[in-house]
C-alpha cells in the first residue's frame, strides 16, 4: 500500500510537471501579405518527444525547426522535462492547409522555454527567425510582409534577426508608417529575456558590418577546376562595386557605403583563401541589395522598364556549344537562365501596388537580373574544347531523377525546384532538369536526416564529409561553400550538412550524365527497333531461300564443266600418245 501511494504521488507530480500549455501568435507570409497564425504548445507525460498536429500539414523544414527549437529549450531550461512530450499545434491558416519553412523556430524555442519554466510570455510581440546551433537566430524571408502584417494586427513589437541592409531600411520605414517598434536580435537568449523576463534589447539605429571570418578560418585547398570561379567572383564584385558608385551620397547613405565597402574587402579575403564561390555568392547578393537600396534613396524606378531590361538580357544570352569538356558549365548557365525566367514570369506587377511594395517587387526582379548576368558569365567560362554532345541522351535520366525526387517529402523550396525541373524537361533542357531535381533530392534527404539525427550525430557526419573529395564541378563548388560554413566565426553546421548532402548528390547525377553521354558524331547505337529487326530477318530469309541456292547451283554447274573438260583433255592426250607410238621412228645418227 505504501509503494502504491508513492507511485500515485510520483505520477501526480509527473502530470503536474507536464501539464503546462501556452498560446501565442506567429507570423507567416500568406498570399500577397503577412498574417498571424495561432500556435499552441502543450506538455504531456511521455518520453521527451516532440509531436506536430496533423492539420494544418507541416513541411519537413517546419518539423525539423520545431524539433530543434524544443530540444534547445529543454537544454537551457532549469526544469527537468525529459519525461514530458511536447505537442505543437497550429491554428487555422488564413488560406490553405499547409505550413512550411523554418521561420517559427525562434518563436517555438521561446514558447517551449516558457512552458518548461511554467512562465508566461508578453502578448504584444511577434517573433520571426529560424533557430541555428548555439542559439543564433537565423535570417528568414518576407520581413516586409511579416512586419506590416504584425502592425496591422495591433502588435507593438516585431523582433527579427538582421537579414540585410535593404530589409533593415524598409523595416525602419514600416516602423515610421505603422507605429510598430522593430527590434533586431541575433541571439535567442536576448528574445527570451525580452518576452519572458521583460528585459530590454538595445535598439540599433544603424547596423555595423560583422565579419564572418574568424582567426581560425583556414584556407580552402581548392581543385584546379575551381580556378575559373576566381574570375567569376571578380566579375560579380565589379557589378557590386558599380552599384555602390551609383548610390546617392548623403548623411543617410554614409554608413551603407562603408558597410558594403567592408563587405567587398572581405570578399577579396575569401578569394585569397580559396573560397571563390563564397566570394561570388556574397557579391551576387550584395549587388541585388545595393541596386534595391539605390531606388529606395531616389534613383528612378520603373518596374515595367526593369522587366524589359531583364527580358533583353535573357534574349541576348549566347549559349555555347555543349561538349564533353564544358557540359557542366553550360548546364550551370542554362540553370541560372531558367531561374531568371521563372522569377521574372512569377513576379506580379499590378496597378494597385503600394510604394513600399514596389521596392519588394523591384528586389525580386533584381534576382532575375543577377541570375541573367551569372548565366552569361558561366557561358563565357565554358571552354570550346572536347567533342560536341547530344543532350537528348539525358532525357531518360532526367525523367528518372525527377520521378525519384517526386517520391520524397518536400519543402516549399524543393517543391518549387521540382516544378521548374518539369518545365526544363519539357523544353529539352535535360541537364538543367537533372540538376534542379538533384537539388530537391539532396535537400529533402538532408531535411529528413535532420529530423532523425541528434546534434552530436550531425556534427559527426559533418566531420566525415569534411574529409571527402568531390568529383563533379558543381559538387566541388557546393562542397567548398559547406566547408566555409563550418569555418565561420559562428559555424552553421545544419546549413553545412544540407550542402554536403547536396554536393554528394551532384557527384552522383553528374556521373550518370557522363555515362549517358552521346557524342554528336558518334555512330548510331546497335540497339535496333522491332521494325528494323523484321526487315533484317526478311532480307536474310530472301538470301537464304533464293539467292544462295542459285549461287550453289551455278558453282556446281561450273565444277561439272571443269570435270568434263578435264576428262576430254585426258582422252585427247591418250589418243595422241597412242598415235605417236604407231608412227615409224627416225634413225639417229651416231658420230664416229
Amino acid at each position: 500500500m505504501k509503494h502504491l501511494l508513492s507511485l500515485l504521488l510520483l505520477l501526480s507530480f509527473s502530470f503536474a510537471q507536464c501539464g503546462a500549455e501556452i498560446n501565442h501568435s506567429v507570423v507567416a507570409v500568406v498570399g500577397e501579405g503577412g498574417g498571424l497564425v495561432d500556435i499552441t504548445i502543450r506538455t504531456v507525460p511521455g518520453h521527451g518527444q516532440e509531436y506536430v498536429g496533423l492539420l494544418p500539414y507541416a513541411g519537413v523544414s517546419t518539423q525539423q525547426s520545431i524539433k530543434y527549437a524544443v530540444s534547445y529549450a529543454r537544454a537551457i531550461s532549469t526544469s527537468d522535462s525529459t519525461n514530458c512530450d511536447v505537442l505543437v499545434n497550429f491554428g487555422k491558416l488564413p488560406s490553405g492547409e499547409y505550413v512550411d519553412g523554418p521561420s517559427a523556430g525562434a518563436a517555438v524555442a521561446v514558447l517551449s522555454y516558457a512552458v518548461f519554466e511554467n512562465l508566461s510570455v508578453r502578448d504584444d510581440t511577434v517573433v520571426t527567425g529560424s533557430l541555428e546551433p548555439g542559439g543564433l537566430v537565423g535570417s528568414v524571408g518576407g520581413l516586409y510582409e511579416k512586419a506590416r502584417g504584425s502592425a496591422e494586427s495591433g502588435k507593438k513589437y516585431f523582433i527579427t534577426p538582421f537579414n540585410n541592409v535593404y530589409e533593415f531600411i524598409t523595416l525602419k520605414q514600416i516602423e515610421e508608417d505603422y507605429g510598430i517598434t522593430i527590434i533586431q536580435a541575433n541571439m535567442i537568449h536576448e528574445i527570451i529575456g525580452f518576452m519572458v523576463h521583460d528585459e530590454p534589447i538595445s535598439e540599433r539605429e544603424v547596423t555595423k558590418f560583422d565579419s564572418s571570418i574568424s582567426e581560425n578560418t583556414s584556407s580552402y585547398h581548392y581543385d584546379a577546376e575551381l580556378e575559373h570561379f576566381e574570375d567569376i567572383a571578380y566579375r560579380m564584385i565589379e557589378f557590386e562595386n558599380y552599384s555602390i558608385q551609383r548610390m546617392p551620397y548623403s548623411e543617410d547613405t554614409i554608413w551603407i557605403n562603408e558597410y558594403f565597402t567592408e563587405s567587398i574587402n572581405e570578399q577579396l579575403d575569401y578569394i585569397d583563401m580559396g573560397y571563390y564561390f563564397t566570394a561570388a555568392n556574397d557579391a551576387f547578393l550584395n549587388y541585388i541589395e545595393i541596386s534595391t537600396i539605390n531606388v529606395l534613396f531616389g534613383e528612378q524606378m520603373s518596374l515595367i522598364e526593369k522587366k524589359k531590361e531583364i527580358d533583353d538580357c535573357l534574349d541576348n544570352l549566347e549559349r555555347p556549344k555543349m561538349t564533353s569538356d564544358n557540359f557542366e558549365w553550360v548546364v550551370g548557365s542554362d540553370l541560372r537562365k531558367a531561374w531568371a525566367e521563372d522569377r521574372l514570369n512569377s513576379t506580379n506587377i499590378y496597378d494597385s501596388i503600394l510604394v513600399e511594395e514596389k521596392y519588394t517587387i523591384y528586389n525580386a526582379l533584381m534576382y532575375s537580373d543577377a541570375w541573367c548576368r551569372v548565366s552569361q558569365t558561366l557561358a563565357e567560362a565554358a571552354e570550346d574544347t572536347g567533342t560536341e554532345i547530344n543532350e537528348s541522351a539525358w532525357k531518360e535520366l532526367a525523367e528518372e531523377r525527377i520521378t525519384y525526387a517526386e517520391s520524397l517529402q518536400h519543402s516549399d523550396e524543393t517543391r518549387a525546384k521540382l516544378k521548374l525541373a518539369r518545365k526544363e524537361y519539357s523544353q529539352g533542357l535535360y541537364g538543367a532538369a537533372i540538376l534542379d531535381a538533384t537539388y530537391a533530392i539532396g535537400m529533402d534527404r538532408a531535411d529528413t536526416d535532420l529530423l532523425l539525427l541528434s546534434e552530436e550525430e550531425i556534427l559527426d557526419r559533418v566531420s566525415e564529409y569534411l574529409e571527402e573529395e568531390r568529383s563533379s564541378l558543381w559538387g566541388k563548388v557546393y562542397q567548398s561553400q559547406a566547408v566555409f560554413l563550418t569555418e565561420q566565426k559562428n559555424p552553421n553546421h545544419i546549413a553545412a550538412y544540407r550542402l554536403f548532402v547536396y554536393a554528394r548528390e551532384l557527384d552522383y547525377s553528374t556521373g550518370q550524365m557522363e555515362n549517358s553521354m552521346k557524342l554528336v558524331n558518334e555512330p548510331e547505337s546497335a540497339d535496333l527497333g522491332l521494325a528494323e529487326l523484321i526487315l533484317i530477318f526478311l532480307l536474310f530469309s530472301f538470301v537464304l531461300l533464293f539467292i544462295l541456292p542459285k549461287m550453289m547451283k551455278r558453282r556446281s554447274y561450273g565444277n561439272s564443266s571443269k570435270k568434263r573438260r578435264g576428262a576430254d583433255r585426258a582422252q585427247q592426250d591418250k589418243v595422241r600418245t597412242g598415235a605417236e607410238k604407231k608412227l615409224p621412228g627416225k634413225k639417229r645418227r651416231t658420230s664416229r
